[in-house]
């Protein structure tokens, strides 16, 4: 019985794995005509550990399966109660973040609550530009990098391996984002953008209100949909 047990757990899992795959490859998705080229000079797996592919299919898969679309969280509650944290916290606990990074170069530029999260950008003064991104935890307070584009495609202050000017205009990636939406999430609009080290960012609205958010690799022009958020609650 033990055994018989197992083995129908082994099999649900794999279901599961697979089913997290297929979900989240409908959010991984390269411009038409696009054929990315691996370090070899063909196409498939290195292509995928370049932010898109198998690999970018299977972090897709393992962040659905350990709660990209749940409000999952352990640890200690950051209020004594076991109450969510407030935005006016998360806005605390993003300065006292940016104060530690000891770079006077950087400031909070954006802070956003979602239904499953906080998330936060910062951006360089001097250039403007968008330097990472940040979650935190809406129940321990716990602040941690953005998985996805942030963490893959950044090249300056995450692991992106590319180099030198991006070839996509932020126009052009404007236009890969809406194909995006109109194959995807018809209804849905690219509305202000952002541009990073290595990609671009978009907020996504329907009926004029604030819907989700998404990404464009800015040499490649693969468009990442981020599904971990949740719905949009407010800005500060």
């Amino acid at each position: 019985m033990e055994k018989r047990t197992l083995a129908t757990l082994a099999v649900v899992l794999i279901i599961v794995g697979v089913t997290g795959l297929v979900l989240s490859s409908g959010y991984l998705r390269y411009p038409p005509g696009y054929s990315p080229r691996n370090m070899m000079g063909g196409d498939g797996f290195w292509s995928g550990m370049m932010g898109g592919g198998m690999m970018g299919g299977m972090m897709g898969g393992m962040m659905q399966m350990m709660g990209g679309n749940m409000l999952i969280s352990g640890g200690v509650p950051y209020n004594p109660d076991g109450s969510l944290i407030t935005l006016e916290q998360a806005e605390d606990i993003a300065n006292r973040y940016l104060a530690s990074q000891n770079n006077p170069d950087l400031e909070l530029a954006d802070l956003e609550e979602w239904e499953f999260n906080f998330y936060v950008e910062y951006k360089e003064k001097s250039t403007g530009v968008k330097a990472f991104q940040m979650l935190i935890d809406k129940y321990t307070g716990n602040m941690f990098p953005e998985m996805g584009p942030n963490m893959m495609w950044n090249t300056k202050y995450m692991m992106g391996l590319q180099a030198g000017a991006m070839p996509i205009t932020e126009e052009q990636a404007r236009v890969y984002a809406q194909q995006f939406l109109d194959s995807r999430l018809p209804g849905t609009k690219t509305e202000d953008g952002g541009v990073f080290y290595g990609y671009y960012h978009f907020d996504v609205k329907k009926d004029d209100k604030m819907y989700g958010m998404l990404d464009v690799n800015g040499y490649s022009g693969q468009v990442w949909y981020h599904t971990w958020h949740g719905n949009f609650i407010r800005e500060d």
